[in-house]
Protein backbone atom coordinates (compact mmCIF):
# COMPACT_ATOMS: atom_id res chain seq x y z
CA UNK A 1 0.00 0.00 0.00
CA UNK A 2 1.30 3.50 -0.86
CA UNK A 3 1.18 4.79 2.73
CA UNK A 4 2.44 1.66 4.46
CA UNK A 5 0.66 0.64 7.66
CA UNK A 6 -0.40 2.06 11.02
CA UNK A 7 3.11 1.85 12.45
CA UNK A 8 3.93 5.08 10.61
CA UNK A 9 1.91 6.92 13.28
CA UNK A 10 4.07 5.62 16.12
CA UNK A 11 6.38 8.15 17.76
CA UNK A 12 4.92 10.91 15.54
CA UNK A 13 3.53 13.56 17.88
CA UNK A 14 2.37 15.71 14.94
CA UNK A 15 -0.09 13.00 13.89
CA UNK A 16 -1.46 12.14 17.33
CA UNK A 17 -3.94 15.03 17.28
CA UNK A 18 -5.57 13.73 14.06
CA UNK A 19 -8.51 12.27 15.96
CA UNK A 20 -10.96 12.66 13.07
CA UNK A 21 -8.75 10.57 10.81
CA UNK A 22 -8.20 7.95 13.51
CA UNK A 23 -11.96 7.81 14.07
CA UNK A 24 -12.40 6.98 10.38
CA UNK A 25 -9.59 4.43 10.39
CA UNK A 26 -10.98 2.57 13.41
CA UNK A 27 -14.48 2.64 11.96
CA UNK A 28 -13.14 0.97 8.82
CA UNK A 29 -11.10 -1.55 10.81
CA UNK A 30 -14.11 -2.38 13.00
CA UNK A 31 -16.20 -2.81 9.83
CA UNK A 32 -13.68 -5.32 8.47
CA UNK A 33 -13.66 -7.31 11.70
CA UNK A 34 -17.45 -7.22 12.00
CA UNK A 35 -17.59 -8.58 8.45
CA UNK A 36 -15.30 -11.59 8.99
CA UNK A 37 -16.89 -12.31 12.38
CA UNK A 38 -20.37 -12.45 10.83
CA UNK A 39 -19.91 -14.01 7.42
CA UNK A 40 -23.29 -15.05 6.00
CA UNK A 41 -24.09 -18.68 5.25
CA UNK A 42 -20.67 -19.72 6.54
CA UNK A 43 -18.78 -20.10 9.78
CA UNK A 44 -17.31 -16.79 10.99
CA UNK A 45 -13.56 -16.22 10.82
CA UNK A 46 -11.10 -15.06 13.47
CA UNK A 47 -8.10 -13.08 12.24
CA UNK A 48 -5.85 -14.09 15.17
CA UNK A 49 -2.97 -11.72 14.39
CA UNK A 50 -4.23 -8.17 14.76
CA UNK A 51 -1.46 -5.61 15.04
CA UNK A 52 -0.63 -2.21 13.46
CA UNK A 53 1.60 -3.85 10.83
CA UNK A 54 -1.43 -5.69 9.44
CA UNK A 55 -3.57 -2.56 9.02
CA UNK A 56 -2.49 -1.13 5.66
CA UNK A 57 -3.11 2.43 4.43
CA UNK A 58 -4.23 3.45 0.94
CA UNK A 59 -3.00 6.53 -0.89
CA UNK A 60 -5.61 8.65 0.91
CA UNK A 61 -5.29 6.96 4.32
CA UNK A 62 -8.23 4.59 4.22
CA UNK A 63 -7.37 1.32 5.91
CA UNK A 64 -7.34 -2.28 4.69
CA UNK A 65 -7.06 -5.31 6.99
CA UNK A 66 -4.39 -7.71 5.73
CA UNK A 67 -2.48 -10.92 6.51
CA UNK A 68 -5.00 -13.69 7.07
CA UNK A 69 -2.27 -16.31 7.27
CA UNK A 70 -3.16 -17.14 10.89
CA UNK A 71 -6.93 -16.83 10.56
CA UNK A 72 -9.16 -19.76 11.48
CA UNK A 73 -12.82 -20.61 11.63
CA UNK A 74 -14.18 -19.31 14.91
CA UNK A 75 -15.49 -21.68 17.53
CA UNK A 76 -19.01 -21.17 18.78
CA UNK A 77 -18.48 -23.11 21.99
CA UNK A 78 -15.70 -24.75 23.97
CA UNK A 79 -12.15 -23.82 24.94
CA UNK A 80 -8.97 -25.42 26.12
CA UNK A 81 -8.04 -25.46 29.78
CA UNK A 82 -4.45 -26.64 29.57
CA UNK A 83 -1.66 -24.59 31.14
CA UNK A 84 0.44 -22.18 29.08
CA UNK A 85 3.24 -24.22 27.39
CA UNK A 86 6.24 -22.00 27.89
CA UNK A 87 8.39 -23.88 25.39
CA UNK A 88 6.07 -23.28 22.41
CA UNK A 89 5.91 -20.22 20.18
CA UNK A 90 2.82 -18.04 19.96
CA UNK A 91 1.20 -17.74 16.54
CA UNK A 92 0.20 -14.15 17.36
CA UNK A 93 2.33 -11.15 18.28
CA UNK A 94 2.79 -11.29 22.04
CA UNK A 95 1.77 -7.73 22.97
CA UNK A 96 -1.55 -8.01 21.09
CA UNK A 97 -2.50 -11.51 22.27
CA UNK A 98 -5.48 -11.82 24.61
CA UNK A 99 -4.75 -13.08 28.17
CA UNK A 100 -6.71 -16.30 27.59
CA UNK A 101 -4.50 -16.94 24.54
CA UNK A 102 -1.37 -16.36 26.60
CA UNK A 103 -2.67 -18.72 29.25
CA UNK A 104 -3.19 -21.57 26.80
CA UNK A 105 -1.85 -21.92 23.29
CA UNK A 106 -4.39 -24.67 22.70
CA UNK A 107 -7.41 -22.46 23.35
CA UNK A 108 -10.06 -22.49 20.64
CA UNK A 109 -9.95 -19.37 18.41
CA UNK A 110 -12.76 -16.98 19.28
CA UNK A 111 -13.86 -13.58 18.06
CA UNK A 112 -13.21 -12.01 21.47
CA UNK A 113 -9.48 -12.54 20.92
CA UNK A 114 -9.64 -10.26 17.88
CA UNK A 115 -11.57 -7.71 19.94
CA UNK A 116 -8.70 -7.63 22.45
CA UNK A 117 -6.21 -7.01 19.64
CA UNK A 118 -8.40 -4.17 18.35
CA UNK A 119 -8.25 -2.56 21.79
CA UNK A 120 -4.46 -2.84 21.86
CA UNK A 121 -4.18 -1.20 18.43
CA UNK A 122 -6.37 1.62 19.75
CA UNK A 123 -3.89 2.07 22.58
CA UNK A 124 -0.91 2.14 20.20
CA UNK A 125 -2.42 4.89 18.04
CA UNK A 126 -3.73 7.02 20.89
CA UNK A 127 -0.54 6.77 22.96
CA UNK A 128 1.84 7.01 20.01
CA UNK A 129 3.97 4.12 21.22
CA UNK A 130 3.99 0.35 21.34
CA UNK A 131 2.55 -1.36 24.43
CA UNK A 132 4.98 -2.88 26.90
CA UNK A 133 8.08 -1.57 25.17
CA UNK A 134 10.50 -2.79 27.81
CA UNK A 135 9.32 -6.07 29.36
CA UNK A 136 11.98 -7.41 31.71
CA UNK A 137 11.24 -11.04 31.01
CA UNK A 138 8.83 -12.75 28.62
CA UNK A 139 7.36 -15.10 31.21
CA UNK A 140 6.91 -12.28 33.74
CA UNK A 141 5.27 -10.20 31.03
CA UNK A 142 2.83 -12.99 30.15
CA UNK A 143 1.96 -13.57 33.79
CA UNK A 144 1.26 -9.85 34.34
CA UNK A 145 -1.18 -9.75 31.38
CA UNK A 146 -2.91 -12.89 32.66
CA UNK A 147 -3.31 -11.13 36.04
CA UNK A 148 -5.08 -8.26 34.29
CA UNK A 149 -2.38 -5.59 33.93
CA UNK A 150 -2.66 -3.23 30.94
CA UNK A 151 -0.47 -0.48 29.43
CA UNK A 152 -0.07 2.88 31.15
CA UNK A 153 -2.55 5.47 29.80
CA UNK A 154 -0.54 8.52 30.89
CA UNK A 155 0.39 9.46 27.30
CA UNK A 156 -3.29 9.38 26.28
CA UNK A 157 -4.28 11.59 29.20
CA UNK A 158 -1.55 14.09 28.25
CA UNK A 159 -2.82 14.10 24.67
CA UNK A 160 -6.28 15.13 25.90
CA UNK A 161 -4.89 18.39 27.26
CA UNK A 162 -3.66 19.41 23.79
CA UNK A 163 -6.98 18.83 21.97
CA UNK A 164 -9.94 21.03 21.24
CA UNK A 165 -13.35 20.18 22.67
CA UNK A 166 -14.50 18.18 19.62
CA UNK A 167 -11.39 16.02 19.54
CA UNK A 168 -11.54 15.53 23.30
CA UNK A 169 -15.00 13.99 22.92
CA UNK A 170 -13.73 11.70 20.18
CA UNK A 171 -10.76 10.71 22.33
CA UNK A 172 -13.08 9.88 25.23
CA UNK A 173 -15.12 7.59 22.98
CA UNK A 174 -12.03 5.82 21.64
CA UNK A 175 -10.40 5.47 25.06
CA UNK A 176 -13.58 4.06 26.60
CA UNK A 177 -13.89 1.64 23.69
CA UNK A 178 -10.25 0.61 24.15
CA UNK A 179 -10.90 -0.38 27.77
CA UNK A 180 -14.02 -2.37 26.86
CA UNK A 181 -12.20 -4.22 24.10
CA UNK A 182 -9.26 -5.29 26.25
CA UNK A 183 -11.38 -6.39 29.24
CA UNK A 184 -9.92 -9.34 31.12
CA UNK A 185 -13.09 -11.43 30.82
CA UNK A 186 -13.80 -12.17 27.11
CA UNK A 187 -17.54 -11.99 27.80
CA UNK A 188 -17.14 -8.37 28.95
CA UNK A 189 -15.62 -7.27 25.63
CA UNK A 190 -17.73 -5.42 23.09
CA UNK A 191 -18.80 -7.24 19.94
CA UNK A 192 -17.24 -5.78 16.82
CA UNK A 193 -20.66 -5.05 15.34
CA UNK A 194 -21.39 -2.89 18.39
CA UNK A 195 -18.01 -1.16 18.07
CA UNK A 196 -18.63 -0.54 14.38
CA UNK A 197 -22.10 0.92 14.98
CA UNK A 198 -20.89 3.21 17.76
CA UNK A 199 -17.97 4.52 15.69
CA UNK A 200 -20.23 5.00 12.69
CA UNK A 201 -22.62 7.06 14.80
CA UNK A 202 -19.81 9.34 15.98
CA UNK A 203 -18.27 9.55 12.50
CA UNK A 204 -21.56 10.63 10.92
CA UNK A 205 -21.63 13.62 13.26
CA UNK A 206 -18.34 14.93 11.83
CA UNK A 207 -17.90 17.13 8.76
CA UNK A 208 -16.14 15.21 5.93
CA UNK A 209 -14.18 18.31 4.89
CA UNK A 210 -12.57 18.45 8.35
CA UNK A 211 -11.40 14.86 7.98
CA UNK A 212 -10.02 15.70 4.54
CA UNK A 213 -8.00 18.56 6.04
CA UNK A 214 -6.29 16.15 8.45
CA UNK A 215 -5.65 13.63 5.66
CA UNK A 216 -4.12 16.33 3.45
CA UNK A 217 -1.88 17.59 6.26
CA UNK A 218 -0.53 14.13 7.01
CA UNK A 219 0.03 13.30 3.34
CA UNK A 220 1.90 16.58 2.88
CA UNK A 221 4.11 15.73 5.84
CA UNK A 222 4.80 12.44 4.04
CA UNK A 223 5.50 14.37 0.80
CA UNK A 224 2.45 12.79 -0.85
CA UNK A 225 -0.54 14.37 -2.57
CA UNK A 226 -4.05 13.20 -1.94
CA UNK A 227 -5.43 11.61 -5.13
CA UNK A 228 -8.64 12.85 -6.67
CA UNK A 229 -10.91 9.88 -6.12
CA UNK A 230 -14.57 9.36 -5.52
CA UNK A 231 -15.23 8.56 -1.87
CA UNK A 232 -18.03 6.24 -3.00
CA UNK A 233 -15.50 3.60 -3.97
CA UNK A 234 -14.69 3.12 -0.30
CA UNK A 235 -18.26 2.37 0.74
CA UNK A 236 -18.51 -1.21 2.07
CA UNK A 237 -19.62 -3.79 -0.48
CA UNK A 238 -21.66 -5.34 2.28
CA UNK A 239 -23.79 -3.66 4.93
CA UNK A 240 -24.49 -5.41 8.20
CA UNK A 241 -28.17 -5.44 9.16
CA UNK A 242 -28.22 -5.63 12.95
CA UNK A 243 -31.86 -6.71 13.10
CA UNK A 244 -31.29 -9.69 10.78
CA UNK A 245 -27.74 -10.37 12.05
CA UNK A 246 -26.41 -10.69 8.51
CA UNK A 247 -24.65 -8.75 5.77
CA UNK A 248 -26.34 -7.69 2.55
CA UNK A 249 -24.63 -6.64 -0.66
CA UNK A 250 -24.80 -3.06 -1.89
CA UNK A 251 -27.56 -2.49 -4.45
CA UNK A 252 -25.14 -1.61 -7.25
CA UNK A 253 -23.12 -4.79 -6.76
CA UNK A 254 -26.27 -6.90 -6.76
CA UNK A 255 -27.44 -5.17 -9.95
CA UNK A 256 -24.08 -5.71 -11.62
CA UNK A 257 -24.12 -9.40 -10.70
CA UNK A 258 -27.66 -9.73 -12.06
CA UNK A 259 -26.66 -8.22 -15.42
CA UNK A 260 -23.56 -10.40 -15.54
CA UNK A 261 -25.60 -13.58 -14.97
CA UNK A 262 -28.20 -12.41 -17.52
CA UNK A 263 -25.48 -11.77 -20.09
CA UNK A 264 -23.97 -15.20 -19.49
CA UNK A 265 -27.35 -16.86 -20.04
CA UNK A 266 -27.96 -14.90 -23.25
CA UNK A 267 -24.48 -15.75 -24.50
CA UNK A 268 -25.01 -19.46 -23.87
CA UNK A 269 -28.40 -19.35 -25.61
CA UNK A 270 -26.91 -17.65 -28.68
CA UNK A 271 -24.10 -20.21 -28.76
CA UNK A 272 -26.63 -23.07 -28.69
CA UNK A 273 -28.58 -21.52 -31.58
CA UNK A 274 -25.38 -21.12 -33.59
CA UNK A 275 -24.36 -24.72 -32.99
CA UNK A 276 -27.81 -26.00 -33.98
CA UNK A 277 -27.70 -23.95 -37.15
Amino acid sequence: MPCGNLTRFLDDDDCRSSLLLFLRIFYELASALAFIHNLPESLPLVHRDLKPENVLLTSDLHCKLSDFGSSQVAALTGSSTSDYPKSKKLDTTLAYAAPEKLKSLNITPKKEQDTYGFGMILYVILSGSRPYQHPNHEIAFIESIIRGERPDEEAINKLRNTLNETNQRILDVLQSMMRKCWAQNPLDRSKMVQVRDQLQSVLEQQRPENILVEVTQILQSMSLTIPKKDEQQYLPLHKFVTKDQRFIQGWWLSTALWFYCWFKRVKVSLLEVTVDT
